[in-house]
């Protein structure tokens, strides 16, 4: 029977798909937005760059053509040429001034004859062209392009243009908007993209803590499907292996806690290196546990009752041995055969074994009362126990083997165990060496038992000190 994990299974707190979307969805919209600004400060500075140039090649055109009319004090030429250089809808202004910065011509008639103030902020004219940037509170942002006018190194006057930069405000809000669709569906576009690669990115992660939880249950059937040939089809076919191999284990630990304790089981498997499967000599205990009387007493009771009966036997004989690290070697019908040291070695093993007989023959005390105030038979077991070198490992054919000890032991704990009265446990001279600072018992000297030519020394144990 497996025995599931009961330890609670973590739950996902915040799911590897939506981390995996939010980092490629923050990775696009960072991307986008980076890549919109460049785009605009570029646009803008080539559209700057553009309005520049034209705005110095109309200022210039009109410095040449005024400088003669202004030598002259032609001012109907001067204005005229003002006139023809406002057609251009880009134009806010265009002032040409005398030497004392009188105005000469101007695209507001009313400034002629006044000195020209120019816009705060704007540093004073010099003997060089001078391109200047302010913003007006009607006109908005300005571009003021100013050039002196010289003859033969003398200052004759000055020529002013102002270029309105709406025109390249409004190009870059047009591209600004342009460029904030675009990247809304890139956005969106991305965001989908992003959910279905995290999807399927993450697929093969959610199958293998599936898989995981289906393991920690007791489920060692699962087996993954791997869909790819990276990394995560490495992961999967390794965890496929794990779960074949945990599965083995399983099966082998069910098979051996039918022998031994399932916590001896464990610390097999932990450490196999412990476990002696074939043919080594060790020294072990051997305990043989007879229930006296039972074909008489099989004889007086239904088929079910002596079932039953054999059952209660058997389970007070699995949990005594169990509980003392030993295994069951073999039943006998109404008897068993435990060995404690194999397959793993106990330096203690034959007082495990003492204690063992004893805590199996308060059981029989224990489960015989039951019977009487039941208004059954009392029951009765005789013990023999034996300490000495066996040969420890599996024996029998390719078809039907089995793990066991043999030795000159396993005969004497069976002899011994043959000639003990009713609840008697009898040990030999070797285990009585081994136990006898914990157990008290009655010496019965020498002792002749079947198959064996000369006495063996017996002990009858008492009761641990």
């Amino acid at each position: 029977m497996l025995q599931p994990d009961s330890s609670p299974v973590p739950r996902l707190r915040s799911s590897l798909k939506l981390k995996l979307g939010l980092l490629i969805t923050g990775l696009l919209v960072t991307a986008v937005v980076l890549l919109s600004s460049v785009l605009l400060y570029s646009a803008e500075r080539s559209l700057l760059g553009e309005t520049t140039k034209r705005g110095h090649t109309i200022a210039q055109h009109l410095a040449n053509a005024a400088r003669n009319p202004l030598l002259t004090k032609d001012e109907l030429t001067l204005n005229l040429l003002v006139k023809e250089a406002m057609k251009d809808g880009d134009l806010v202004y265009v002032v040409i001034t005398d030497h004392q910065g009188k105005v000469v011509a101007h695209t507001d008639v009313d400034q002629l004859g006044r000195g020209f103030e120019r816009a705060a902020g704007l540093a004073a004219l010099g003997p060089e062209p001078v391109v200047q940037s302010y913003r007006s509170a009607e006109r908005g942002r300005i571009l003021d392009f100013a050039i002196p006018l010289t003859f033969r190194r003398v200052n004759v006057g000055a020529v002013y243009v102002g270029i309105s930069q709406k025109s390249v405000d409004d190009a870059i809000s047009q591209a600004r908007n342009r460029l904030l669709g675009l990247s809304f569906a890139i956005v969106v576009i991305g965001l989908a993209g992003s959910l279905a690669l995290a999807t399927l990115l993450t697929r093969p992660i959610l199958r293998l803590v599936e898989g995981t939880r289906r393991i920690t249950a007791g489920d060692f059937t699962v087996n993954l499907a791997v869909s790819s040939r990276d990394e995560i089809g490495v992961l999967t076919e390794a965890f496929n292996t794990m779960a074949t191999h945990l599965g083995e284990k399983e099966m082998i630990k069910q098979a051996l806690a039918r022998y031994v304790d399932r916590d001896v089981a464990d610390e097999l498997l932990k450490d196999p290196g412990q476990l002696v499967l074939e043919g080594e000599r060790r020294e072990v205990t051997v305990l043989f546990c007879d229930l006296r009387g039972f074909t008489p007493l099989s004889e007086r009771l239904a088929p079910e009752e002596v079932v039953l009966l054999l059952n209660q036997f058997y389970d007070l004989m699995i949990e005594a041995t169990f509980r003392n690290q030993g295994s069951i070697d073999k039943f006998l019908g109404d008897a068993v055969m435990a060995v404690f040291g194999a397959p793993i070695a106990h330096p203690n093993h034959a007082l495990r074994a003492v204690r063992t007989a004893l805590a199996m023959r308060e059981g029989i005390e224990l489960l015989s009362r039951r019977r009487i105030r039941r208004g059954g038979e009392p029951l009765t077991v005789g013990i023999g126990v034996s300490t000495g070198e066996t040969v420890a490992g599996t024996v029998g054919t390719d078809d039907r083997m089995e793990y066991t000890v043999v030795g000159d032991s396993v005969n004497v704990a069976a002899r011994l165990e043959s000639i003990a009265k009713p609840m008697q446990i009898l040990i030999s001279a070797r285990t009585w060496r081994e136990v006898k600072d914990a157990v008290k018992a009655r010496p019965l000297g020498g002792v002749r038992v079947r198959g064996k030519e000369e006495e063996i020394e017996a002990h009858e144990v008492l009761q641990l000190r």
